[in-house]
């Protein structure tokens, strides 16, 4: 696993999937994986609201990763 080497790791979901993430990483050990839960659904939406998404959350994944401004 990634950070099993000391890598930092974040898993993005949807929140539909926010509990199953938890589980599975506390599952393999990995209680404390970091988790980026983004509006559900995305599927059903335009890629223009999708991209808008990605760039209203790409802050908290940048920080989430430990990027500082």
């Amino acid at each position: 696993m990634v950070a099993a080497r000391g890598k930092t790791a974040v898993a993005v979901v949807t929140r539909e999937f926010e509990g199953l993430a938890r589980s599975m990483a506390a599952n393999a050990g990995r209680s404390g994986l970091r988790v980026l839960a983004l509006p559900y659904p995305l599927d059903t939406l335009p890629e223009r609201e999708v991209r808008e998404i990605a760039r209203a959350h790409s802050g908290l994944l940048l920080r989430t990763l430990g990027v500082r401004d």
